[in-house]
């Protein structure tokens, strides 16, 4: 729908049967075209007497009511204390990893990056349970339960049982062995590996779900301001939670997300009965993986119109999900850059001056920065950078504003190579110094870790173009029974990225082993080449997204109204006429 000029001239673009769409033609538009006589159509209702589900579409902007309000809040909130969650477990897992549980720093990051891996691996499997079995939001609540147990399993794990308990008459010590607590650890990141899985494939898309009918400009609005409150929720687990870590107790600093995601739940459930849901259908892979084994690149001839087997719309949307794989697989190595976050430039920082006057700030804390880019470029290009394209009349697509964001992470890499190098100057010309993170000893630089900040604050700046724009991507360009497997397909790019970046860690120590890049002290090795590779490597991903963004020809939004001409859907106005013509058909088909 589209408003244009003085008198509000509308036109309604209203889907049929066939899933083509009639075009209703504004009021400036004849009744009469040559020899075809139009039908009109007159509705009466203020837009004030809109329910938040009937509001025009396109970029009328409109007050959402209270009720809708509460919903999107609801939401949003219910994220923000699951990202501050998860954060709080991430942030400090090398550390918790090498100081309580005595492994090795490779070890560490290994077990940091498959757990981020699996992370993003589950979410396939929560976007087709909720499309196929569940629902959104039973699946959410589901994934939600299963999340606390792993959240009491970890703070069980770092208790300090001996201090608690005591000793025995013969003297033993109440208390974890060593292997008990790393059971207890990783049996813990399990269960939230599949938690957090679940409800990121499905809690984007269903707020998003809730705003659909509002136009697309309302969609992207809901994205870029989820994706705010990712972010603040980051900043407290990053900072706050991160400094109780490590410098006062690994067992509240886990409790912490514990009570974070109870009230994540408890937030979530008081809105149920005004969301909006969709009920499930048929599994979702099931389906495409039959319409491609069917169609083995010629999908027009399983189409019913065409004498197939299977309707056009099912086809119509497995060709959908075929035709963004390879933006996906081109994503992977962007993760693989990302996850550098917490894995390398996380060993980074543990060997840099992290004192603020007396103060120890957290290694970790560093991501603030990254979190801190994302606030603060996220409301600039949603209401300046954004529409001042639009108004130039050459808006960013989405492949455009990926693109800016895979630069940007390359950019990354490149920076944290710089700092490698006079981060080691540094020690050479002027001694480390020996610093306590987690009651584990380092030898640092006397360079101050807020070196760092151009590392996280690229890595930010590309999260608002490539990850808020791939969520984006993957809502618009699959049908609403396919929007969860394709956000899940999205996120699991992420998964792959962090196992990517694994396996180029593994196949560099096994290069290098006779002059390391990247050893277990990253002081006796050459970590600067390690990110210059990874520099590169990028720059070569880049061209081939180009050539991708080339061919990639975008879908239109898909309605999900299933009305004839009759039965004009939302389109009521302040007295104003809405005319079209019922033989003045344009055939645009999902």
């Amino acid at each position: 729908m589209t408003i244009s000029g003085e008198g509000l001239h509308i036109s309604v673009d209203m889907p049929r049967p066939d899933n083509t769409s009639y075009v209703a033609v504004g009021e400036t538009q004849p009744l009469l075209q040559g020899d075809k006589m139009a039908t009109k159509k007159t509705y009466e209702k203020s837009l004030d007497e809109f329910s938040a589900s009937e509001q025009l579409p396109g970029k009328t902007k409109v007050k959402l009511g209270p009720t809708k309000v509460f919903v999107v809040t609801s939401i949003l909130i219910c994220e923000l204390c699951e990202r501050l969650t998860y954060y709080s477990i991430v942030a400090n897992l090398i550390l918790f990893c090498t100081s309580t549980l005595k492994y090795s720093s490779p070890d560490a990051a290994t077990i940091s990056l498959v757990f981020s891996g699996v992370v993003y691996f589950i979410p396939v499997a929560g976007g087709y349970i909720a499309d196929a079995m569940a629902g959104r939001y039973n699946t959410i609540l589901g994934a939600g339960l299963i999340y606390l147990i792993g959240l009491v399993m970890i703070p069980a794990s770092s208790i300090d049982y001996k201090s608690m308990f005591g000793r025995s008459e013969d003297g033993s010590a109440y208390d974890m062995t060593l292997e008990a607590r790393r059971g207890f650890f990783l049996g813990g990141l399990a269960f939230v590996a599949i938690g957090t899985g679940g409800i990121k494939a499905n809690v984007g898309p269903f707020g998003a779900q809730q705003l659909e009918k509002l136009g697309e400009a309302a969609v992207q609005s809901f994205f870029n301001w989820f994706y705010w409150f990712i972010n603040a929720g980051a900043l407290v687990a990053y900072s706050g939670v991160a400094y109780l870590q490590q410098n006062y107790s690994w067992a509240w600093g886990f409790s912490v997300p514990l009570f974070s995601m109870i009230l994540a739940l408890i937030v979530f459930v008081l809105a149920r009965s005004h969301y909006e849901h969709l009920p499930p259908g048929e599994s979702v892979l099931a389906t495409v993986f039959n319409v491609w084994r069917k169609g083995c690149g010629h999908f027009d001839r399983v189409k019913k119109t065409n004498g197939g087997t299977i309707d056009d719309v099912t086809v119509d949307g497995a060709v959908s999900v075929l035709r963004v794989l390879p933006v996906y697989l081109l994503m992977i190595f962007y993760w693989a850059i990302y996850s550098q976050m917490q894995s390398t430039f996380f060993l980074q920082a543990e060997r840099m001056n992290v004192k603020v006057g007396d103060v120890k700030i957290p290694a970790a804390m560093l991501n603030i920065f990254n979190t801190i880019i994302i606030l603060l470029l996220i409301p600039l290009v949603d209401r300046l950078i954004y529409p001042l394209f639009e108004k130039m009349g050459r808006p960013l697509t989405h492949l455009q504003r990926m693109g800016v964001g895979l630069l940007l992470a390359g950019g990354s890499v490149v920076v944290a190579g710089v700092v490698e190098i006079y981060r080691k100057q540094s020690i050479a010309d002027h001694g480390a110094i020996v610093q306590v993170l987690g009651h584990e000893r380092f030898n640092a630089s006397s360079m101050s870790v807020f070196v760092q900040i151009p590392e996280y604050a690229f890595v930010g700046a590309s999260e608002v173009f490539a990850s808020i724009t791939g969520l984006e991507f993957a809502f618009t360009q699959a049908p609403p029974s396919m929007q969860g497997l394709l956000t899940g397909l999205f996120l699991m790019t992420s998964g792959i990225g962090s196992f990517v970046s694994s396996a180029i860690l593994k196949i560099v120590e096994a290069a290098t082993t006779a002059d390391p890049w990247f050893p277990d002290d990253i002081n006796n090795g050459k970590a600067e080449y390690l990110f210059f590779l990874l520099g590169g490597l990028m720059l070569v991903n880049f061209f081939g997204f180009l050539l991708v963004a080339r061919w990639y020809k975008y879908l239109p939004p898909p309605s999900r109204d299933d009305t004839g001409p009759d039965q004009v859907e939302g389109a009521d106005n302040n007295g104003y006429t809405i005319t079209y013509d019922e033989k003045d058909v344009v055939n645009t088909k999902f």
